[in-house]
């Protein structure tokens, strides 16, 4: 009964996921599946594709790592099936692993527009 009570919960982690990737609030249950299906469509298409669907604050602020990690959760956590939906660890590490990719993502965007040599940094020495 509890693990019932779990996917359920991993569903609702889901709609907000959702929620937030499209940068707006879910009107209407119905409409979930519609959009995680467009979403899943998302993810396999380039980021053009992807920049379509997802809030431009989002996209603007996101590694495309951590994005894609946080639209994969989001679509196997509203998969119909309860079973087919992860657990709530696993939940939680694919959010935590997310974050980490997105804190190192920031970290080398600011050390690169800090770096007076950023420029340079990406030629290919000869040596």
């Amino acid at each position: 009964r509890i693990k019932d009570a779990d996917k359920n919960d991993v569903y609702d982690i889901g709609a907000i996921l959702l929620e937030i990737i499209l940068g707006r609030p879910l009107m209407f249950h119905n409409e979930i599946g519609t959009l995680k299906d467009l979403l899943q469509v998302s993810i396999k298409t380039d980021d053009i594709g992807r920049r379509s669907i997802v809030d431009p604050a989002v996209h603007k602020e996101c590694s495309n790592e951590s994005l894609m990690t946080m639209m994969e959760l989001c679509v196997r956590c509203l998969s119909s099936d309860p079973t087919e939906r992860p657990s709530v660890d696993d939940v939680l590490w694919n959010l935590h692993f997310a974050v980490q990719v997105q804190n190192s993502w920031k970290r080398d965007s600011n050390d690169q527009r800090d770096s007076p040599a950023s420029s340079s940094s990406h030629e290919t020495r000869v040596v």
